[in-house]
């Protein structure tokens, strides 16, 4: 029996071969081999954690989904995250208080909504003390964000609506940037702002890598 996982939404299946339409994100969908063929990690009988974890990353998820999870918890990871540091690797604190000098603090208090599921997505919030849990309609936590965490990064890329809810899992403070003014910003800083694209560009291709990698010799479908 061979192990699959869902390079789109993260489901896993023990299948002989995995279905047609993936029962996580109801679509068709490219799979990905994730049985253990190393000793380490026990052979067949089990699922190989490394190749598991790099499709968890990529994707956004804490944790693989599995049969009887919901599928609405796959499209809360297009609220798409990074790490503060990753975000702006190669800038000093002084140039990292100028970028959060644009934005706005707000204190949120423990249940208290950041963002909707629908919401247009035109903000960056990067967390500063407190947890954010990322929520589905069904109000299922499928990722908290922590210090350090930025939520809705690829605003700076492409926009789109908010594919799930941030509610304040504890008090919070978060920055939150808009991101007409952050490519304002950029564009009148032109080092801080080649930082900043050059870091998103290489997230991207990180993810993007790690997609192309999982999708050779390994990828059914």
């Amino acid at each position: 029996m061979s192990k699959w996982q869902c390079v789109e939404c993260g489901y896993f299946i023990d299948e002989a071969k995995p279905p047609d339409i993936c029962p996580g994100c109801r679509a068709h969908c490219t799979y990905t081999d994730v049985t253990c063929y190393r000793p380490e990690c026990g052979g067949p009988p089990n699922p190989d954690p490394m190749v598991m974890t790099l499709i968890t990353q990529r994707i956004g998820l804490i944790a693989p989904l599995h049969p009887g999870q919901s599928g609405k918890a796959a499209e809360a990871v297009a609220v798409e995250k990074v790490t503060k540091a990753a975000l702006f690797q190669g800038l000093n604190e002084e140039d990292i208080k100028k970028v959060l000098s644009i934005g706005q603090v707000r204190t949120y208090n423990t249940g208290d909504t950041v963002f909707k599921e629908g919401d247009d997505a035109v903000h960056i919030y990067i967390v500063e003390e407190g947890k954010l849990a990322v929520q589905t309609a069904e109000k299922q936590t499928v990722y908290t964000a922590t210090p350090g965490d930025v939520l809705g990064w690829s605003t700076l890329v492409l926009p789109y609506k908010r594919t799930a809810s941030a509610i304040a899992a504890e008090k919070a403070t978060v920055v939150i940037i808009d991101q007409a003014k952050l490519h304002e910003f950029c564009e009148q800083n032109p080092p801080i702002g080649y930082k900043i694209t050059r870091n998103v560009g290489r997230t991207m291709a990180v993810r993007m890598r790690t997609a192309k990698a999982m999708s050779s010799d390994m990828v059914y479908g």
